[in-house]
């Protein structure tokens, strides 16, 4: 689809040619760049974060999706060094990570909630929006050899000390690679981290509820949780519905889309009222000045709204995806496309945020 002219050709057009730009500078001065050559060593400053992989794979994806539309070679090469990067510090086995390859070697998949997995799923995002774009296959090859490296480890050998990743995304990652490669290994993958998700006593614990481990899958019957990871869980269930013919998958997600839209979500598509967790509160609790509504909490609606109207006709689902479009997640970058809102509420206080001293 190539848009022409109009309101979102202009955002198409601010997004190539400011905010893409900006956020690279920002993501260079602030080091995320630099950590995947991963020469960082204990003592200096500007230690890698355990998600700065993500943020990295993020703006790649971006990237591709521009160099899919029109050939810009310098934004190319600034894709290619990134991945000289990831490949040069990939160790034989497939593994890739920064902050476990500099920060904190030999502890791998030992934290749930350090991301690893989060950040792999990113990568693979990455590498397939690359690929489709370019027809380079180098980011892509890294991937496929660090997923082997993950069925391995987690269905193979199940040596981790985790089941399912503390913050869902590598799952409906999985499934797009399926897509991608059509190899049997990823949708097993996928499959494994859904179907596991609720299933295992040594995760649960008091904050279940929030990363969507208190009850199986197909169990579920309302949103809850940090609502990020939960976007993310609730779209990767909706894919693997469709690819497997699932009626019981799929009923789970009518549920809970049926309950975030009717009772959770604010008028202008933003979701995850609570802003201590970042998650969804009870039902009908939208409060206009505290309310949280992250905007990567409206991008995961609407992806699980995209995946739902595959699965069925119903206006419903593009009402919700035009809804946030237009209002709760457009609202998360300026009209100027270098400034950011990471929380979206209706209404704010001037007086509180315009005081002096």
């Amino acid at each position: 689809v190539n848009i022409t002219g109009g309101f979102w050709k202009d955002r198409i057009a601010l997004n190539e040619s400011v905010t893409l730009d900006s956020v690279r500078r920002r993501f260079e001065d602030t080091g995320r760049f630099s950590a995947l050559s991963c020469e960082w060593k204990q003592g200096e400053p500007d230690r890698p974060h355990f998600f700065y992989d993500s943020d990295a794979a993020k703006w790649m994806e971006a990237a591709a999706y521009v160099l899919e539309r029109k050939n810009d070679k310098q934004l190319e090469s600034y894709v290619e060094d990134l991945i000289d990067r990831i490949e040069r510090n990939m160790t034989p086995d497939g593994y890739f990570n920064v902050w476990y390859t500099v920060v904190e070697p030999g502890k791998r998949f030992t934290d749930r909630d350090h991301h690893e997995l989060y950040c792999a799923g990113h990568l693979i995002e990455a590498a397939i929006a690359y690929h489709t774009a370019t027809g380079k296959d180098r980011l892509l090859k890294c991937m496929l050899k660090n997923v082997d490296y993950i069925y391995r480890i987690f269905v193979e050998e199940q040596s981790a000390g985790f089941v399912t990743p503390g913050h869902e995304e590598i799952e409906l990652a999985l499934l797009k690679l399926y897509e991608h490669t059509k190899d049997q290994k990823h949708l097993a993958l996928a499959r494994f981290f859904i179907n596991s998700r609720g299933n295992n006593e040594k995760e649960k614990n008091s904050r279940s509820v929030y990363a969507q481990d208190n009850i199986p899958v197909r169990e579920i019957r309302e949103a809850g949780g940090h609502a990020v990871r939960a976007g993310y869980l609730y779209t990767a269930m909706a894919m693997l519905a469709g690819i497997d013919g699932d009626a019981g998958l799929k009923a789970a997600c009518s549920r809970v889309f049926s309950d975030i839209v009717n009772s959770k979500m604010s008028i202008t598509g933003g979701v995850g009222s609570e802003y201590t967790e970042e998650a969804f509160s009870y039902q009908y609790d939208l409060p206009n000045t505290s309310v949280y509504n992250e905007t990567c909490a409206a991008i995961s609606l609407a992806l699980f709204a995209g995946e739902m109207q595959q699965l069925e006709a119903n206006a419903l689902y593009g009402d919700t995806i035009e809804r946030i479009y237009y209002n709760g997640f457009l609202s998360g970058v300026s009209l100027s496309g270098d400034k950011f809102f990471y929380t979206n509420p209706l209404e704010i206080d001037q007086k509180k945020y315009n005081r002096k001293g």
